[in-house]
């Protein structure tokens, strides 16, 4: 089944490539367009030797790529992964040069070689792979790769819309996941959605002397004051709306939460922690960090923190927070929700000022046909069941696919829990890089039959 795959010189061929592809010093935070134009072309290169036919989508930033190989099925699925990498600072933190890999004992490291570069050409492999072994694929596949991802994809929304149609696919694949902690495989259904914004408080036209404090308004004390009001004592939001849609789980939903280790007090013990916010209970633990939203403060800004004391009254006060938002939440009504909520309160001098555009959650059914696709081709490379996590606590660009909700969308990745993305020595395993690709070979082949 997999025959191509398990040969050596082809195992080896394709880590080969891999580094070929890792030393490209793609990081779309210093903004140089070269190294950006070189990896996509070589991609376009790579995608035109399968057979695709490729072209570089508009875009206002670096190039976004896309390729397609007709399948012999009416069926299609969408790769979506990013070629561009982290910063690698701070160089003296890596045991190598992060765009020279080296591999020790069975272990690859080189910046991105988790996040997303072995992700990604996975891909590109297993469906070499597939046309190795029988001439053609078994279904459509759609490759759509960018480089602007760990930047934020500012790009990719407008692209999207413009491609909508070009796009469109039964199923896709995201670009990554990892091994747990026990070393079983994962898949992730979807990431919260988000809205980021400032409070901006200003009580007077300047600071005044603190012996003042009890005829002139300190904007530190309105602003927490503001805050306090937006949770109630055991935590919960307590914005006036925001909970309303939130729905209760599933049956599927609940099993998950039931069903998957959530390892509360290990995760509590890294922390120094006794307890988790929720409890450690696996079914609290998983609830809280898949379908429940969170208010967060970041940070706060205002008077004086330098050495030593000033006797200062502060005029002006600041704090940065995010709401991570779950399926069936809107980032611009819970912005309304947030005004409404100050002003009914007395705090309507209070500014709310949105960060940037905010991102909506993103969600695939842990019952889709596809996620059950997903799951019974592990099972057969694995040998081992993968640990379904209907969402990611963080936040992606999936949303921009919300124009076809009917697209069950699955992450795999070939990272593993210590793979260290975003820092110093990011790695991957050598074998775990095969076996995702295997995996992904095998999604395409029963994902062709499922449902025929």
């Amino acid at each position: 089944m997999n025959a191509y795959l398990d040969r050596e010189d082809v195992r080896d061929r394709n880590i080969k490539e891999l580094i070929e592809f890792l030393r490209m010093p793609t990081v779309s935070a210093r903004g140089e367009m070269k190294p950006m134009q070189d990896a996509a072309h070589w991609l376009m290169k790579r995608l035109q030797g399968l057979g695709a036919e490729t072209q570089l989508l508009d875009s206002t930033g670096f190039p976004i790529v896309y390729g397609e190989i007709k399948g012999d099925s009416d069926k299609s699925v969408l790769f979506y992964n990013h070629y561009d990498v982290q910063p690698v600072e701070p160089l003296e933190a890596w045991s190598s040069d992060p765009f020279e890999p080296q591999i020790r004992d069975g272990i690859l490291f080189g910046r991105g070689a988790d996040d997303n570069k072995g992700s990604l050409i996975s891909r590109i492999h297993a469906v070499e792979a597939i046309l190795k072994e029988r001439g053609s694929l078994p279904v459509t596949v759609k490759f759509l790769f960018e480089g602007e991802e760990e930047s934020g994809s500012a790009s990719l929304p407008a692209t999207v819309e413009k491609y909508r149609d070009l796009l469109r696919a039964d199923a896709c694949i995201w670009e990554n996941a990892r091994r747990d902690d026990a070393g079983n495989p994962t898949t992730t259904l979807g990431n919260k959605g988000m809205f980021s914004f400032e409070l901006r408080v200003r009580t007077a036209s300047a600071d005044s002397h603190s012996g003042k404090a009890n005829i002139y308004p300190n904007a530190i004390w309105r602003l927490v004051t503001a805050l306090s009001s937006m949770k109630a004592a055991d935590g919960s939001i307590a914005i006036d709306g925001l909970m309303d849609a939130v729905g209760d789980l599933t049956e599927a939903e609940a099993e998950i939460c039931r069903n998957t280790p959530a390892n509360g007090p290990q995760q509590a013990r890294k922390l120094g922690l006794e307890t988790l916010l929720p409890g450690n209970d696996d079914f609290a633990v998983n609830k809280a960090l898949f379908y429940t939203p969170s208010l967060n403060i970041q940070g706060i800004e205002g008077g004086y923190t330098g050495p030593g004391h000033k006797t200062v009254n502060p005029s002006t006060a600041l704090a940065r927070l995010e709401c991570r938002l779950v399926k069936n939440q809107d980032p611009d009504e819970v912005e309304r929700m947030i005004q409404k909520h100050l002003a009914s309160r007395g705090y309507d001098d209070i500014e709310v000022v949105s960060q940037k555009a905010g991102a909506w959650p993103s969600y695939t059914a842990p019952d889709d046909p596809f996620v059950k696709t997903v799951a019974g081709a592990a099972a057969k490379v694995y040998d081992k069941d993968i640990v379904i996590l209907p969402s990611s606590p963080g936040t992606g660009p999936r949303f921009i696919f919300r124009y076809q909700p009917q697209m069950p969308i699955a992450a795999l990745g070939v990272g593993h829990a210590n793979s260290r993305a975003h820092a110093p020595d990011e790695n991957v395993a050598v074998e775990d890089q095969h076996l995702t690709t295997k995996h992904v070979a095998q999604i395409l082949r029963d994902w062709a039959e499922a449902g025929a």
